[in-house]
């Protein structure tokens, strides 16, 4: 990254019209249905693009007789904006829904792999005790900013510093060899070595396997193949589904565990530390209000079975 010069001022914004026709006609390599799209002319939208060739001084389409195709920096401002975009859609429609007024209610922003895993199975008993109460979930990775948006709490996976909000550690979290049923009864007892013959599965944490070998004081094994699945709630199922030998998040394999539908390879060996909890964050302000303390305190008692085990 480019650090800027003290004082030196950002370059322009360029047109938010020529943005939104530019992106429009990215996603559908077409102008015509982007002008559909956007209720405008083909015109409109090949005249919003083009002052936006300008602006930027660089071409972003190249225009043939088959259509139109992105060029190099086409595609890096198409990939940026899709995302910007697809933000702006998601506010526009969460804020222009009409709100019972005569209802509480609470809203909660969780990292999906969390919501899906932990949160999702527990919630009625939320509603249960609290009929009175709406809940709105929200799965996502962005941290979301309470002073713009509609969101009362947040479940954050990090480190647990989180300026200006009131910030209560849900639970740690450590990573554990797991496998499905059929695969973990390939062997009376799993010893180090028999993973040399099987597939490994990761997800974001890259160096994972090497730290969990590294802590049994052994090599990595160059035999073993190795698999990664970044979604960390994609990679749990793909071991249910007998895949691989899956590190795993114990606070998301906690609940496969229970049921039977995991094995717990090595109960005799500690759970890696991943460094990261899941905390979950409010704004001061926001815990005046009846709904979201009583969430928070829900959750906060909820978060207790994710206690990590000795062993």
């Amino acid at each position: 990254m480019t650090s800027r010069a003290a004082g030196e001022r950002p370059p322009p914004l360029p047109s938010l019209n020529a943005l939104q026709a530019f992106e429009a006609a990215a996603r559908h390599l077409s102008f015509t249905r982007a002008a559909r799209e956007l209720g405008v002319t083909q015109a409109a939208v090949s005249h919003q693009v083009r002052h936006l060739e300008e602006s930027l001084d660089t071409a972003l389409f190249r225009r043939g007789p088959r259509g139109v195709l992105l060029t190099g920096d086409g595609q890096r401002w198409a990939a940026e904006l899709a995302v910007v975009f697809a933000q702006l859609r998601d506010v526009n429609a969460r804020l222009r829904q009409p709100r019972d007024a005569s209802r509480p209610a609470v809203s909660i922003s969780i990292v999906p792999s969390f919501a899906a895993r932990w949160l999702v199975p527990r919630l009625g008993r939320f509603l249960l005790s609290h009929p009175e109460v709406d809940v709105r979930v929200s799965a996502s990775e962005r941290l979301v900013d309470f002073e713009v948006e509609p969101v009362d709490i947040g479940i954050r996976y990090g480190s647990g510093k989180y300026p200006g909000l009131v910030t209560t550690k849900l639970a740690d979290d450590a990573l554990i060899a797991v496998a499905a049923p059929g695969l973990a009864a390939k062997h009376a007892r799993w010893s180090v070595a028999h993973l040399s013959a099987e597939t490994l599965l990761y997800d974001d944490f890259p160096d994972a396997w090497g730290r969990w070998f590294e802590a049994r004081s052994r090599a990595m094994p160059t035999r073993s193949r190795k698999s990664q699945i970044t979604d960390s709630s994609m990679l749990v199922e793909a071991v249910v589904l007998g895949q691989g030998i899956g590190l795993a998040r114990w606070s998301l394999a906690i609940d496969e565990l229970d049921s039977g539908r995991l094995v717990r390879l090595f109960p005799e060996v500690s759970p890696l530390p991943t460094g990261l909890a899941y905390h979950v964050v409010v704004p001061r302000e926001r815990l005046r209000l009846a709904p979201v303390s009583a969430f928070r305190s829900w959750i906060v008692a909820e978060a207790e079975a994710l206690r990590l085990p000795a062993r």
